[in-house]
């Protein structure tokens, strides 16, 4: 089975709030901190560390910025970014 990672996995960190929750970027819910995956490479000897939502409905984006936009839901990333319009 495969499963399309676009969205669940961001080679930066989110911004955390001091209750340890994360803001949806669109309507402010509070979401759980993603967990916290390493990803390495074969070919290039490198090592990334990675935020993930994989297997839950949240979304995470890297931006230009340098700290990852999340989102609570497939309406709110839709919503809130023009690249994900239809």
């Amino acid at each position: 089975m495969s499963y399309v990672l676009d969205g669940k996995i961001a080679n930066q960190e989110p911004p955390i709030r001091l209750s340890g929750k994360i803001p949806c970027a669109k309507c402010n819910k509070l979401l759980p901190m993603p967990d916290k995956v390493v990803v390495s490479s074969f070919t290039t000897k490198q090592v990334y560390n990675c935020a993930s939502y994989i297997g839950t409905d949240y979304f995470i984006y890297e931006s230009k910025g340098g700290t990852a936009v999340v989102y609570c839901s497939e309406y709110c990333k839709n919503k809130h970014n023009h690249r994900f319009a239809k």
